[in-house]
């Protein structure tokens, strides 16, 4: 352990040597290096190696130019091989690449030396070793002085001993030597005076009465208990029939002799039951005899006999046979221990009680929460150790108590509160049942109930952590999508207006970049307060990530009620901000959606409003603007483009690129994205953005989805051979995913396809997609799965799904959106958003994958937050299939995801 300690200190030492020679050096050579000073940067590099024992050499690479500094003078102490060898202390080399203003590479190298560090490990090992020989020499004496003077002793008590069998009972030892020699020579003299008494006194009064001995001895002999006679030496006198069949022996053959030592128990000593100071010869108690080969447990009776002067002249002795009573008791206290050792360890809180209600036993748990010690609650009615805040519950309680031994059923209850004995309180949940045993007969109740408080606390804050953003206390996205489908449900049940309004502060950005990020966010603080004025409760508002806000002004029933609610919302956030004793303005741009005018899904309602909400901001700001559902239909609905769409797949001019995925903690590839892309022949590669929104709502794009399944699964089959382990995900329009005949083509592409696991295929849909009829989403997912396809839900955290829907959709994957990705080292609400969704994916058990990954510092913060799988340019850039596999094998993985560390995050 000493070796390992000063091992690690040692290692210690050298990393700390070479950081602080690193920021020592690094900017003394980039000054030098400007001035191309050679002969300094020498004496610099061959000073700081002199100065420092654990560097051997320093170098310094430049504009071609190599520049050493080495401790040459260094001597090597005499550290044996052997020792060197089992420290598995080796030398350190760093390498820094510096930049220099003017642009160049620098080459920081430093090389250290590890034989110092070994010197004085040994130093202090042979240090050790000589103070630890020289207690074990002193330790060694002193129990020589010990067991000299104990020999001695012992020596003499044999002596006397020896005289003492051989009849010289006047025999004494001298009370000489040390306290323990003293006290020995004293209980000698003792007991040899009262050996010596008791002889005299025996030998003086030894007489028979042969007519009592000879009916006492007829009465014992009928009796079914073993019994001895014995007299004041110990010499058996006689037994009874019933000893002779307990040991198997006559009585001819032990009647004259010395009385066998009968206890074998392990100690050596008998369990005294009870002694009679008045007679020393009478006691009982437990002890394990050998008898006929077997070991028996018995109850050993015995008392002194006297003749007819009173004087004793013996003992009788008898055996009641226990083994059976005792083989139960162990087997009881086994038994025993088991349960209490069992209910100790476990993290539920367990009380027993009789039949009437009283208290027998707590484990720990019990004791920490109930407010009382085992001692304290024995014989206490449940009700008093065991109190509930709920008066029905308590009554509850108590009259199953009371029914104990007619209930054949159970009690359970959740979420109670459960008050100790000092007054504080916890949630629980509990259970009682009665103690029943073999013969069905009750012996009590056992109690059952654990602390539920922090679990119910946590599981309340992550539901309102995912159902509210943290900054502002507003709803997110994921709540409004409630809110929505509730809101729309209303208006079409009362036949009213619902009018969606997406809020985008103007010039936010710069007033975040010249206050600073705490001035932005009580600036957003602020807005919230103001929008929940305005909104009052009759309306919904929820905050969508940055300095985007959503009103949902319902029971409206013209435009013109719309536009004077709007019209005073403006007004109210135009109203100066008084920050850090700071006065600003700020206005907002509106885009308004109006249901059932616009459309009746809840998902294209808020697109529509962040389209008005742009043209507010084209005209000027700080305004509102109501979407023209007209005008947009005609921009987006263009026939001719559709035909071509069609005629591009049936021409085979659709092509599928690749994005790569890499789980960053173990550094390999587990898969891929496939991504649509149209080879047009006149406009080259054509991205999916410009012509999958055109056909996403016609049954073009079920066609197009079918395809690119197919051509998913034939890449599948080209790779097995080489990958077999990666998984392609497709993405699946929502329209395409709905349809009534989706499990069937799926299904009918995986039997194309026989020599390809559908493991490696995996579906992603939009969380937005899936929630329009989460009933049937649910059934097809749950039917893909069983053929063994996996789902992801795509661009997770910009739709609206709740935590119930989340629970309720069987996804195995939730795919952090790159919108939240891309700006996470800067924009803390973005930050908060991926922190959520990866706990939710712990939650609830799911995979997370963030994609938009674009940098090395971006997987470094993901892996901080708990998320290993990416997929980004910070991988890859989508490629076609026949570039992976040579991108595979030269692809490596930055040393930083690997090992967790080598990059400085400050969100970390």
């Amino acid at each position: 352990m000493m070796i390992e300690s000063e091992t690690r200190d040692a290692r210690h030492r050298l990393q700390t040597e070479l950081r602080h020679a690193n920021h020592y050096l690094t900017p003394a050579l980039i000054n030098l290096s400007l001035q191309d000073n050679q002969q300094a940067m020498h004496s610099l590099l061959l000073r700081e190696a002199i100065s420092s024992p654990l560097i051997q050499s320093i170098s310094w690479d430049y504009q071609r130019q190599h520049v050493t500094g080495q401790d040459t003078d260094q001597e090597r102490p005499g550290v044996p091989d052997w020792f060197s060898a089992i420290l598995h202390l080796t030398e350190e080399t760093s390498r820094q690449e510096v930049r220099l203003p003017n642009g160049d590479t620098g080459l920081l190298s430093i090389q250290t030396t590890v034989e110092g560090e070994k010197a004085h490990i040994w130093q202090k090992v042979m240090t050790q070793a000589k103070i630890s020989l020289l207690i074990v020499v002193t330790i060694f004496f002193l129990l020589g002085l010990i067991l000299r003077s104990n020999t001695r002793t012992m020596h003499r008590l044999a002596e006397a001993t020896d005289k003492f069998k051989k009849g010289q009972h006047a025999v004494r030892m001298s009370v000489t030597g040390t306290a323990e020699a003293r006290a020995l020579a004293n209980t000698f003299n003792a007991m040899a005076s009262e050996v010596q008494a008791l002889l005299l006194t025996l030998q003086r009064s030894q007489r028979e009465n042969s007519e009592q001995l000879h009916f006492t001895w007829q009465l014992l002999n009928a009796l079914p208990i073993p019994i001895f006679f014995q007299d004041q030496h110990g010499i058996c006198q006689r037994i009874n029939h019933a000893w002779e069949e307990m040991f198997g022996v006559s009585a001819r053959d032990i009647t004259g002799r010395t009385m066998p030592l009968l206890a074998v128990d392990a100690q050596g000593q008998a369990m005294v039951l009870a002694h009679d100071a008045a007679d020393p010869l009478k006691l009982v108690m437990e002890t394990r005899v050998q008898a006929a080969g077997k070991i028996l447990d018995v109850l050993y009776f015995q008392a002194s006999f006297t003749n007819v002067d009173g004087l004793t002249i013996g003992s009788i002795g008898a055996l009641i046979d226990i083994s059976e009573r005792k083989q139960a008791q162990a087997t009881l206290a086994a038994e025993n221990e088991r349960v209490e050792t069992t209910l100790a360890s476990i993290g539920d809180a367990v009380i027993s009680t009789d039949v009437d209600g009283r208290i027998l036993t707590l484990n720990r748990v019990a004791q920490q929460l109930c407010g009382w010690k085992r001692s304290e609650a024995h014989n206490h009615t449940l009700q008093e150790v065991f109190a509930l805040s709920d008066g029905g519950h308590r009554a509850r309680l108590a009259e199953f108590l009371g029914q104990i031994s007619q209930r054949e059923d159970i009690l359970q209850s959740d979420t109670q509160v459960l008050i100790s004995r000092s007054g504080q309180q916890f949630e629980i949940d509990y259970t009682a049942a009665p103690i029943r045993q073999k013969n069905g007969k009750v012996m009590g109740c056992v109690l059952v109930f654990r602390d539920v408080s922090e679990k119910r606390r946590l599981m309340q804050e992550i539901s309102w952590r995912a159902g509210h953003d943290v900054l502002t206390g507003l709803e997110n996205r994921n709540a409004l999508a409630e809110r929505f489908n509730t809101a729309i449900a209303t208006a079409h049940a009362q036949q009213t207006w619902l009018a969606v309004c997406l809020i985008d502060l103007d010039h936010f950005q710069k007033i975040n970049e010249s206050h600073g990020q705490d001035f932005a966010n009580k600036l957003l603080q602020q807005v919230a307060r103001r929008l929940e004025s305005n909104a009052g409760n009759e309306h919904h508002i929820a905050r969508l990530g940055g300095d985007e806000f959503v009103i949902l002004l319902q029971n409206q029933h013209d435009v013109a009620g719309v536009e004077l609610n709007l019209a005073l919302l403006l007004a109210e956030l135009a109203q100066t901000y008084e920050i850090e004793q700071q006065s600003i303005k700020l206005s907002a741009s509106i885009g308004v959606a109006i249901y059932p005018r616009d459309d009746i899904n809840a998902d294209t309602l808020l697109r529509c409003a962040d389209q008005a909400m742009y043209q507010a901001k084209l005209k000027g700001r700080n305004q509102f603007h109501l979407f023209d559902a007209e005008h947009d239909q005609q921009l987006r609905t263009h026939h001719n483009q559709r035909a071509r769409i069609r005629l591009a797949l049936q021409q085979d001019e659709m092509r599928l690129y690749f994005q790569p995925k890499v789980n960053m903690r173990l550094g390999r590839i587990v898969g891929l994205e496939a991504l649509l892309r149209w080879q047009h022949p006149d406009q080259g590669i054509i991205g999916p953005l410009h012509f999958l929104p055109l056909i996403e709502h016609t049954d073009l794009i079920i066609d197009v989805g079918d395809w690119v399944l197919q051509q998913a699964m034939e890449q599948l089959r080209s790779w097995t051979s080489t990958h077999p382990d990666w998984v392609i995900s497709v993405n699946i329009a929502a329209r395409h995913f709905q349809c009534m005949d989706f499990v069937e083509r799926l299904s009918r592409i995986l039997a194309d396809y026989p020599d390809v696991r559908a493991e490696r295929l995996e579906i992603e849909i939009l969380e937005s997609a899936a929630i329009q009829d989460i009933q049937h989403v649910r059934e097809v997912m749950l039917a893909c799965q069983k053929m063994g396809v996996s789902f992801a839900l795509d661009d997770f955290g910009t739709g609206y799904s709740s935590l119930s829907y989340l629970k309720r959709l069987p996804a195995n994957t939730l795919k952090i959106d790159q919108s939240f990705v891309r700006d996470m080292l800067a924009d803390k609400d973005d930050l908060a958003v991926i922190s959520a969704v990866i706990g939710l994916a712990r939650a609830f058990n799911r995979e997370v994958i963030a994609e938009g990954v674009e940098s090395t510092e971006h997987g470094v913060a993901l892996l901080h937050l708990g998320c290993e799988l990416v997929q980004g340019y910070g991988v890859a850039r989508p490629m076609p299939a026949a570039q992976i596999n040579d991108w595979a094998k030269a692809y490596v993985i930055p040393g930083s995801w690997q090992q967790g560390k080598g990059l400085e995050w400050e969100g970390a």
